[in-house]
C-alpha cells in the first residue's frame, strides 16, 4: 500500500428496507429517458460473469438487491472476455404481452441440432428444407434483419425436463401452430431459461438471422445459428422469488448482453453534448500500454470517447525514472508493462509524457494507476467540463476490446446475401468508473457530479512534460540495462524477479494471425451440444412415430 501508488474510489450505499430485484436489470422499454441508475445492473452482470457455477454465487448477487445504488456518483465501465456482438445490443425491443411487463435485457444463445431435419438421410427430397426456406422467406424482418421464432417448452422429453424447442412459424398460419422445428436451446441455456419461464415471472422471445439459419442448414452440423432471446418481463418478482430459482436468475444476469469495453465508453459519454469547438486535452495514465496499440485501435478509442479519429491523443503516461525508485527496480518490474517493440513504434509520435508523481512525497514510488481525463475549457469562462476515468483498464486492446467487422453470407441454391455485424474482441476482465462533469447547459442526467472537474486531482503532475530526447519508458530491456548498473548485492536479491521478467499483469494482446481468424468468426457447435441435441431429437422422433 505504501510502496506502490494506486487509485481507489469508494462510496457508501444505503441498505434497502426490502430487496429490489428490478435493480439488477437495466430497464429500457418505454423508459429510455429514465433517470434510474444502471450501476447495480452493471455491477451484478460483471460479478455474475466472474462467478458463474461457483458454489454460493447466488448469495453475492442477491446481496446487491439489498442496497440502493441509485445515487451512484459515476458510471461503471466493465470489460468481460469474449467475442461480443453488437446485434444483440441493437435488436429492436418488443412490446410486452402485458401492461405490467418491462423489457429487461437480451441474451445471445444458439440453436443446437439444427441440421437434423435437413440432412440428406432425413430429408432426401429436400421437402423440409424447402419448407424452411419458404417460411423464412415469408417472415418479415425487423430493422436489424432478425426474424421472430417460436420458443416452446418440451416437458415430455425424458432426456431433459428443461428442453426448449426452437421453431420457425408459418407467417400465413400463425394461429394454427404450423411450424417447422430448427432445433433446441443448448442444455446450459435451457437449464436456467425453463425454471424462470415455468414460474411465470419471465417471458422469452426468440429471434434468428435468416441468412445464418439458411447457411447453417446448408453447411451441416459444424455450425450453429446465433439465437437472440428477447426478454424477460415480470410483475412482482421481489416478493415471490423462491430460493431454488435464484441460481437460474444469476445465470440469466450473467448472460444478459451489455455494452462492454469501448462500447460501454461510447454508451456513457454519448449521452452528453460535449463542446467540441472549445479547447480540450486528453490524458491517459496506465501501468501498461498494449503491444498491439495501433492506428486502428487509437481511432476506435477516439471514436468511443467522442474525439474525431483524425485527432491524436495528447498524452500517454509512462515512467522514465524507474531506476531511481525508492525500492529499486523490483516493484516496477512486477507492475509496469511496456514492450520495447511498442516503444520503438511510438517514440517519434510525440504522445508520450513523463508521469511525475503528485503529491511530491510519492516521487520514487512506481505508479499502478489507470486513469484518464478529457477536459474542455473556454478562454472566456473559468469553468471546464469533461470526464475522469479510474479503474483497472490499461491502455490496450486486450482491456478495452478490438473492434472487428464481419459479414454473414450465403452461397447456396442461388442465394447470395450478406448481413454485416460488428464484434468486439475483449481478452481481459476489467472494471472502472467514469465521473462525468457535463457542460453547464446540459440538462440534468443521472450520475452527474456536484464537484467540479478541476477539483479532481490526478496522481501525476498536469500538464505532464513531454518525453525528452534521453527519456525512455520502463520496458523489459530498459530494466535489464538498469539492473546491470546495480551493485552485485542488489542484483542477487532480484534473481527471483529475473526469472519472471516476462510475466505481465494483463493478458497479452492477440497477435495479428489470431485477429485475422477472428475476422471470420464462426460459432462452432460443441461435441457435447451435438450429443445433447441428437438425444433430444431421437426422443422427439420416436414419440411422433408412436
Amino acid at each position: 500500500w505504501e510502496n506502490v501508488t494506486n487509485t481507489v474510489w469508494w462510496q457508501d450505499f444505503p441498505r434497502r428496507r426490502e430487496p429490489d430485484y428490478l435493480s439488477l436489470f437495466s430497464i429500457s422499454y418505454g423508459e429510455m429517458n429514465n433517470s434510474r441508475s444502471d450501476f447495480a445492473a452493471l455491477l451484478a452482470g460483471f460479478m455474475a460473469s466472474l462467478i458463474v457455477d461457483v458454489p454460493g454465487q447466488s448469495h453475492w448477487i442477491v446481496e446487491l438487491t439489498n442496497y440502493d445504488f441509485t445515487n451512484a456518483m459515476g458510471y461503471l465501465v466493465a470489460s468481460v472476455p469474449g467475442m461480443h456482438s453488437d446485434r444483440a445490443l441493437k435488436a429492436n425491443q418488443i412490446t410486452p404481452s402485458s401492461l405490467d411487463a418491462k423489457f429487461l435485457g437480451l441474451v445471445e444463445a444458439s440453436v443446437v441440432g439444427l441440421s437434423h431435419l435437413f440432412r440428406t438421410t432425413a430429408d432426401r427430397n429436400g421437402a423440409q428444407l424447402k419448407k424452411l426456406a419458404l417460411f423464412l422467406g415469408k417472415t418479415c424482418e425487423n430493422t436489424n434483419g432478425m426474424l421472430n421464432v417460436v420458443l416452446r417448452r418440451n416437458t415430455n422429453i425424458p432426456a431433459d425436463e428443461n428442453a426448449v424447442s426452437v421453431l420457425v412459424p408459418n407467417p400465413d398460419k400463425i394461429s394454427s401452430g404450423d411450424c417447422i422445428q430448427l432445433g433446441f436451446l443448448p442444455r446450459n441455456v435451457a437449464k436456467w431459461v425453463s425454471p424462470l419461464w415455468d414460474i411465470g415471472f419471465f417471458e422469452f422471445h426468440g429471434y434468428v438471422c435468416r441468412e445464418e439459419a439458411l447457411t447453417a442448414t446448408f453447411g451441416g452440423n459444424n455450425k450453429k445459428v446465433q439465437l437472440i432471446l428477447h426478454g424477460p418481463s415480470f410483475l412482482d418478482m421481489s416478493k415471490m422469488m423462491q430460493d431454488q430459482n435464484i441460481a437460474a436468475l444469476c445465470s440469466l444476469i450473467a448472460s444478459v448482453q451489455r455494452c462492454t469495453g469501448l462500447w460501454r465508453l461510447q454508451e456513457v459519454l454519448g449521452q452528453y453534448n460535449w463542446p467540441e469547438s472549445q479547447e480540450s486535452d486528453f490524458i491517459y495514465g496506465a501501468s501498461s500500454i498494449g503491444s498491439s496499440v495501433s492506428a486502428p485501435f487509437l481511432a476506435a478509442f477516439a471514436a468511443s470517447v467522442g474525439k474525431k479519429s483524425s485527432q491524436i491523443f495528447d498524452s500517454e503516461e509512462s515512467d522514465p525514472e524507474v531506476k531511481n525508485a525508492c525500492s529499486g527496480i523490483s516493484p516496477s518490474r512486477r507492475i509496469l508493462c511496456f514492450s520495447e517493440k511498442t516503444w520503438q513504434r511510438l517514440r517519434n509520435v510525440g504522445i508520450l509524457h513523463d508521469a511525475i508523481p503528485s503529491p511530491s512525497n510519492r516521487v520514487g514510488h512506481p505508479m499502478h494507476v489507470k486513469v484518464a481525463r478529457r477536459r474542455f475549457w473556454s478562454k472566456a469562462s473559468s469553468s471546464s467540463s469533461g470526464w475522469v476515468y479510474c479503474g483497472s483498464h490499461n491502455f490496450s486492446a486486450a482491456a478495452w476490446g478490438r473492434p472487428i467487422s464481419s459479414s454473414v453470407g450465403i452461397k447456396a441454391s442461388g442465394l447470395a446475401q450478406t448481413n454485416s455485424t460488428s464484434r468486439l474482441h475483449v481478452c481481459n476482465y476489467e472494471l472502472g468508473i467514469i465521473f462525468v462533469f457535463p457542460p453547464m447547459e446540459t440538462k440534468c442526467i443521472a450520475n452527474q457530479n456536484r464537484t467540479k472537474l478541476d477539483d479532481v486531482a490526478l496522481p501525476f503532475i498536469v500538464p505532464a512534460p513531454k518525453y525528452g530526447p534521453k527519456d525512455r519508458p520502463a520496458t523489459a530491456q530498459a530494466m535489464r540495462e538498469a539492473l546491470a548498473e546495480l551493485s552485485e548485492r542488489e542484483a542477487k536479491s532480484l534473481a527471483e524477479v529475473e526469472i519472471t521478467e516476462n510475466m505481465t499483469e494483463e493478458v497479452s494482446d492477440e497477435d495479428d494471425e489470431e485477429v485475422n481468424e477472428a475476422t471470420n468468426y464462426v460459432v462452432e457447435e460443441k461435441e457435447e451440444d451435438k450429443t445433447y441435441a441428437e438425444k433430444l431429437w431421437s426422443q422427439v422422433d420416436s414419440s411422433q412415430i408412436s
